[in-house]
């Protein structure tokens, strides 16, 4: 048999799952295929990337379980199940679909987030790569084939930026210190070296800062706080942080967070003699997403088209 679309393969994850345990999502690989009764053959079918399509597409599988809050991310890469991903095994006879997940407001939240993005709503909540093959193959799609591309790529942006925020929530308190210090050096602002992650003795507030330039004579401090959703930053916050800028005579800030900042903290910001930048988690992984930072490229996709120029004199 073929190797089963992503959906079909969120049962037997959380079956494996089902011990209690972390698992490594390499670890899921045999004990699926077992189960499933995949082939050598099975297990050896490639992706046009060249990747192999089983690993693949549990990590899509395991991707929509998480946003539906049937399993958790305890390291990087290992997965535990979440008594929601109990009740789902309970409620379900048979495969697991995405319309199940939908029951949700977790999972509908991402998913509409994630049509918002996209200049067309997506037809379908598939976010494998085979998703682009299968949209070629349907005969009611109406999407041009560059259009199609382009909303598999909106698909996959916003799975790994969700992905990413996520990694981020759960690595070392001083992980967002660096990953702020990648970006701003990204941006232009000093050279590899020139950022310092302060130790958090006597910080006064201050995370990190990048020296513009070698003598450090103008330095852009960084506070970074590693918060779940929805517990936001507000304008006392933004306060200090600008006090603590006052006291090193600095004029040029970064608050970033992984989760978000009120209302009341935006428009403190707009007072302040100094220029702080506020940066949340959504916007955070987008910035890495474009400029490289904590992501890789695994495939990508050149268009081409016949240039009629070169035929004019022809």
């Amino acid at each position: 048999m073929a190797v089963p679309t992503f959906d079909r393969l969120m049962r037997p994850i959380l079956n494996v799952l089902r011990d209690g345990n972390s698992h490594h999502l390499s670890d899921l690989v045999n004990p699926i295929a077992a189960a499933m009764g995949l082939t050598d053959e099975d297990q050896s079918e490639q992706l046009p990337s060249g990747h192999l399509r089983l690993p693949n597409r549990i990590h899509w599988a395991k991707f929509h379980l998480s946003k539906a809050g049937a399993v958790e991310t305890t390291a990087p890469g290992t997965i535990r199940i979440t008594e929601r991903g109990r009740t789902l095994l309970q409620n379900c006879a048979n495969d697991v679909s995405t319309h199940d997940l939908e029951d949700f407001i977790e999972y509908r939240d991402f998913i509409s987030k994630s049509k918002a993005k996209s200049t067309k709503p997506p037809t379908s909540t598939d976010f494998s790569v085979d998703a682009l093959t299968n949209n070629f193959k349907s005969e009611s799609s109406i999407e041009t084939p560059e259009e199609t591309i382009q909303l598999a790529y909106q698909k996959l942006k916003a799975a790994v930026t969700s992905e990413l925020l996520d990694t981020i929530r759960l690595a070392k308190p001083h992980t967002l210190s660096t990953v702020m210090i990648g970006v701003l050096i990204a941006l232009g602002y000093g050279d590899a070296g020139s950022g310092i992650v302060v130790d958090g003795v006597n910080d006064g507030g201050i995370d990190a800062l990048v020296k513009k330039d070698p003598l450090g004579l103008s330095n852009i401090y960084i506070q970074a706080k590693r918060y779940k959703a929805g517990n936001n930053i507000g304008s006392p916050d933004i306060q200090q942080f600008a006090g603590s800028m006052q006291e090193r005579k600095a004029d040029e800030g970064v608050f970033v967070t992984t989760s978000d900042f009120t209302k009341a903290a935006y428009a403190s910001v707009e007072k302040l003699h100094s220029r702080i930048v506020l940066i949340n988690g959504e916007r955070l992984a987008e910035i890495m997403f474009e400029l490289g930072v904590g992501v890789k490229t695994v495939n990508s996709v050149d268009i081409k088209r016949v240039d009629s120029d070169y035929f004019t004199d022809s």
